[in-house]
């Protein structure tokens, strides 16, 4: 009689790996979305949508009330009242969305914006501008 060998894992292996995997992933998962969390609701990112939101050309793009989305990428570090902040915000409104570009300097604890941009489309507009 010829045995045959079967390839493959076994049901309780298969589940030990899915399992782990599961746990990984919400591991990996649970870190991102509060870092995420953090940098969405810190202070330099809710001043520069407040701006954003006083802005008629932006408001006329995307609309009223702005909304930050869950990707956004760069970092924030701040250090005994001073720091920088180089972030790309997604955002959106009723009318759109877009994404907001944010540049800052934190001295004595006041953020200082070098640059406020908010990107629709292929049009740029820039919050800092002379008005």
């Amino acid at each position: 009689m010829v045995r045959v060998r079967r390839q493959g894992c076994t049901p309780l292996s298969c589940l030990i790996g899915i399992l782990l995997f599961v746990l990984i992933g919400a591991c990996v998962g649970g870190v991102l979305f509060g870092v995420t969390g953090l940098i969405r609701n810190s202070d330099v990112v809710q001043e520069a949508l407040a701006r954003a939101e006083r802005d008629p050309q932006v408001v006329a793009a995307l609309g009223t009330p702005l909304e930050v989305g869950w990707l956004t990428l760069g970092s924030i570090e701040t250090s005994n009242g001073g720091g920088s902040a180089d972030l790309n915000v997604p955002i959106s409104g009723p009318r759109g969305s877009g994404a907001m570009l944010v540049e800052a300097v934190r001295r004595e604890g006041v953020w200082q914006y070098r640059r406020l941009i908010v990107t629709v489309g292929d049009r740029r507009i820039d919050v800092l501008r002379e008005r």
